[in-house]
């Protein structure tokens, strides 16, 4: 993965009351991480225990769906191998979704 990331999205107002080193590279970081999964952003970074306006930009979707961060990134499984988390309702089906993630990658040079 790369640290290639768009313009930086703004902290929540309501986070901005409290924001402190760790909230800013967090943002950092889950946009970057997001990104890679396929999800851009959509308006404030509310911070991962708040529900944020992702799009979804795989190919054929497109979707802008309010999820937790953590529901993005994906988890590692028992043999600590790296799973994606499940995308939404009304994505692409499961079986096109790895070729469309890969495609999303190599088109925004994140691999």
């Amino acid at each position: 993965m790369t640290d290639q990331t768009p313009e930086l999205p703004e902290i929540s107002p309501v986070l901005k009351q409290g924001a402190n080193d760790r909230n800013i590279k967090a943002r950092r970081n889950a946009v970057t991480v997001a990104r890679f999964h396929g999800w851009t952003l959509i308006g404030t970074y509310n911070g991962s225990d708040i529900r944020s306006l992702w799009r979804c930009e795989l190919k054929g979707c497109g979707q802008e769906v309010e999820k937790f961060y953590s529901h993005i990134r994906g988890r590692k499984d028992k043999e600590g191998n790296w799973k994606p988390s499940p995308r939404h309702k009304g994505c692409l089906p499961a079986a096109e979704r790895e070729a469309a993630l890969k495609e999303w990658r190599e088109r925004n040079n994140l691999i």
